[in-house]
């Protein structure tokens, strides 16, 4: 991964930087909503009993470059990892921050044991 970026777990204090990145995706309907949508997601992961994760790609300065939801999912070959939010906020270094997200998805599928993982084209 790109020393450029760090990939990690959304914290309640980035929902609110995050949400002009996902908005322009037209997958969350309003900031209420999306509130309510990560803190169920974080308080989750909190408690370990976590099958979603909200990942933030940040730059050195702390920026957020990046977006993404992974659910985790069992199927008839084992587990797999759905990505059906992913969303990259930068013109400067649009592959730099993809890579570093799949990165990170790709260390966390490898993790649970996940036999396929689904990024979006």
């Amino acid at each position: 991964m790109s020393s450029a970026y760090q990939v990690s777990d959304m914290t309640v204090a980035q929902v609110d930087r995050a949400y002009p990145l996902v908005d322009a995706s037209e997958v969350i309907s309003d900031l209420p909503h999306w509130r309510g949508f990560c803190r169920r997601i974080i308080k989750a992961n909190g408690d370990g009993n976590t099958t979603e994760r909200l990942l933030v790609c940040v730059n050195t300065l702390g920026y957020l470059k990046g977006v993404c939801l992974a659910i985790f999912r069992q199927s008839e070959n084992g587990p797999i990892l759905d990505v059906p939010l992913h969303v990259v906020a930068t013109v400067l270094d649009e592959e730099g921050v993809r890579e570093a997200l799949r990165d990170r998805l790709q260390a966390l599928a490898a993790m649970a044991g996940c036999a396929e993982m689904h990024l979006p084209a």
